[in-house]
């Protein structure tokens, strides 16, 4: 084919594409500006851009402009797939496999750059003078292939931690090491007026590296003087155990107030090198690793605590997505100046422990201990201590405080909104034991949820901020607060039935003909906006309709001034039927749904008195895709994660996504059982989840370096490589323990 007679059109039209495609990805993916991926990036795009120009404009230019281009997309593929595969590598000697979900991901990636750089180059080699020679090709392809093996082999290595001493290898060694050490000056010291925790960001200074010294203990205890007392942190070595061993009680005694003493013993060392822009940030593992650079140190509950792990955005778009530690944050920490570069940072792992004031020593993991067994005293305990810290949790106003930072003790209230409060309110009046208490918080709860109505007519609605001037209305807040208050209602009497009667009848006005549900309500208007089905609200809104229609039939007549039975039971049939037929009748039903949990829940507390086969069949069905997501034994993951709702070993599994899973299944084995079906892998995996979660509670033991305002022991964060505590996070913990333990005769 003559220059003159290669294809003009077709071939703007694909160069076009891939300029703007690869514009997009170097401006948009890396989280740091002018990486050398979004430099080569944009470099590949502009090839392409002006290949694409001259082939607009027909110039036989084009045909050398696009060999080049093709020559750059490969070499550029082959940059992408080295990469790829030195980052998978490093990621799986670091987490001990890939993971599934990084795997899809990093496959997609290759995927989706093959696809727009293979087909296009051949065929720009194959039209502008025809490939190199078989011999060239194969003795390449050879080369190219023996790199990758020997980048992967490297990368595998320099990920693997090296120990510094035979002795420190041995866990149970160091373990009666450190508990000889520490009983003993623990009894002797004085007791503490100040604070217990041991809260500290500062840097233990060593004498030498870490790598360099068989042996490097990290020390951090209260020390009273004239009654003040103050977090010392301190880091001892010695060429062996044994010496080091008697420097820690020569420290410690008489120096140690009464109070936890955290002791980090460093087993091995591995210093960083780059890998690739997403992949360093994923070279420290969130509560198994700690950091040095010198003689400065970081020990790995101390990254938890400047919440290390949870900095880096990779995609901006999806700013909820953080994963992953930035160099410059532990340099400042460590008093070093914050520059960008992994290089010179030295990742340390720890044999973990913490004594308590009684000089007991505690192992820790991941700043956890081993997980208890799942038995009724622990769920028991598990459940109360989160009672507990939800009690503790409300504010004068009546709010839920949203989130804590038991590190520092800060509360904020940034974040509130009326569906956590609601959620939160509604497990109170479920599961509290301390009905006394539990009646006080709730009756708080429901009178601020009910001081944000806005009125129409005969219909209330709520919105916060109440000062705020607001059009439009959503669904979901309504709905689920409409949930607490007749949930609430057996334990606060009939206070709120006005409000109930007014929320109800706005469920009601929300309803379409279908059975489905509006997702605004137009205030201006005086009408619902028509739109698609709102997440979450819908189920909100059937279990609401349901809960009142109980409640109606209950009830005396005339003695409230409620919507009549029929009406209520007709929407809710209405509603039930339209979920279990028209709601999830699409085609991605056969692969996944969405969060469904509140369906589960409507459907469990419909059972005494509104049955619907279809609409617990949709339930049944979601849980059996929701059990998928629920990390097993044969899933290949660190013992730790198993009975966690997540993706593999590189992102740590979710609290809430594991409490989720509990409270859908628990109603669903209720719904199951009253169909008189048995399905106990559904029970195995419930308790794998509850197990999970009661590993993941923050406790006595954990909390040495915490405060705040209320007790943090009960609290749930959102993983284990983040510190913070969220109200939501507890309430969900708090009602897949309780609903949990019922279902499976653990609990009354």
């Amino acid at each position: 084919m003559t220059q003159t007679n290669l294809p003009r059109w077709i071939l703007a039209a694909l160069c076009s594409f891939v300029a703007v495609l690869c514009g997009w990805a170097a401006t948009v993916l890396p989280w740091h500006a002018w990486t050398t991926f979004a430099i080569i990036t944009t470099a590949v795009g502009a090839t392409h851009a002006v290949t694409a120009l001259l082939a607009w404009i027909g110039s036989a230019a084009r045909a050398r402009a696009w060999r080049v281009q093709s020559l750059v997309s490969l070499t550029y593929l082959g940059y992408l797939t080295w990469n790829l595969v030195t980052s998978a590598s490093t990621i799986a000697a670091l987490y001990g496999g890939l993971g599934r979900g990084v795997a899809v991901a990093l496959g997609l990636v290759w995927c989706i750059a093959a696809f727009v750089t293979i087909p296009l180059a051949a065929w720009g080699l194959a039209l502008t003078g025809g490939l190199p020679g078989r011999r060239r090709v194969v003795s390449g392809a050879i080369v190219a292939l023996c790199g990758l093996g020997a980048g992967a082999l490297h990368a595998q290595a320099r990920a693997a931690s090296v120990a510094v001493g035979e002795e420190v290898v041995d866990r149970a060694r160091i373990e009666a090491s450190i508990a000889a050490a520490i009983p003993a000056a623990t009894r002797r010291g004085a007791s503490p007026t100040g604070p217990r925790s041991l809260m500290t960001t500062a840097a233990a200074r060593c004498a030498k590296p870490p790598a360099e010294v068989p042996v490097s203990i990290i020390v951090t205890w209260l020390h009273t003087v004239e009654g003040e007392t103050t977090v010392e942190h301190d880091c001892l070595q010695a060429e062996s155990l044994a010496p080091a061993q008697a420097a820690l009680k020569a420290r410690l005694e008489g120096n140690a107030a009464a109070g936890p003493i955290a002791v980090d013993v460093v087993t091995a060392t591995d210093p960083l090198e780059h890998v690739a822009p997403v992949v360093d940030g994923l070279l420290l593992r969130a509560g198994l690793d700690g950091v040095c650079q010198g003689n400065h140190c970081l020990v790995p509950w101390q990254l938890l605590a400047l919440d290390a792990f949870n900095v880096s955005k990779p995609i901006p778009v999806i700013p909820e997505l953080r994963f992953g530690f930035d160099p410059r944050q532990l340099r400042r920490a460590m008093g070093l100046e914050p520059t960008p570069d992994v290089e010179g940072l030295v990742r340390i792992e720890t044999a973990s422990f913490v004594a308590d004031a009684q000089g007991r020593l505690h192992a820790l993991h991941r700043l956890r201990e081993a997980g208890p067994p799942l038995d009724a005293a622990n769920l028991r305990a598990g459940k109360v201590a989160a009672e507990r810290y939800i009690l503790a949790a409300q504010g004068d106003d009546g709010r839920f405080e949203y989130r804590l930072d038991p590190f520092i003790g800060k509360v904020s209230f940034a974040g509130f909104s009326l569906a956590r409060q609601a959620g939160t309110t509604l497990v109170v009046c479920e599961l509290a034991e301390d009905r006394a208490r539990a009646r006080e918080v709730a009756t708080a709860a429901l009178e601020m949820l009910v001081s944000t109505q806005r009125r129409h007519d005969d219909l209330a609605m709520l919105f916060y901020p109440a000062e705020k001037a607001v059009k439009m209305i959503g669904l979901g807040d309504t709905a689920l607060a409409t949930i607490a208050l007749l949930s609430c209602r057996d334990l606060v009497g009939d206070r709120f039935d006005a409000d109930i009667d007014r929320m109800t009848r706005f469920l009601l006005a929300m309803q379409r003909a279908d059975g489905g549900f509006f997702p605004r309500f137009d205030l201006g208007a005086g009408a619902p906006e028509p739109g698609p089905d709102p997440l979450y609200a819908v189920g909100q809104a059937v279990f609401a309709l349901s809960l009142l229609e109980a409640t109606v039939a209950e009830t005396a007549p005339g003695a409230v001034e409620f919507v009549d039975h029929a009406t209520v039971r007709a929407a809710v049939e209405l509603a039930m039927t339209y979920t279990a037929t028209d709601y999830w009748s699409n085609f991605g039903a056969d692969f996944f749904f969405m969060e469904e949990n509140w369906h589960c829940l409507a459907a469990r507390a419909s059972l005494g008195h509104h049955r619907h086969d279809g609409y617990e069949q949709f339930c049944l069905d979601y849980v059996r895709y929701k059990a998928r997501l629920i990390f097993d034994e044969r899933d290949g993951v660190a013992p730790e994660f198993v009975g966690g709702y997540g993706v593999g070993n590189v992102l740590l599994p979710h609290n809430t996504g594991s409490a989720g899973f509990g409270e859908a299944m628990s109603a669903a084995l209720a719904i199951a059982s009253a169909r008189g079906l048995s399905l106990p892998e559904y029970e195995d995996g419930l308790r794998r989840a509850l197990t999970f979660l009661l590993h993941q509670q923050w406790d006595e033991v954990n909390t040495f370096a915490t405060s705040g305002p209320h007790p943090v022991a009960g609290g749930f964060s959102e993983h284990m490589g983040s510190p913070h505590i969220r109200i939501d996070y507890v309430q969900h913990a708090m009602a897949a323990m309780g609903h949990g333990g019922r279902v499976l005769g653990l609990l009354e």
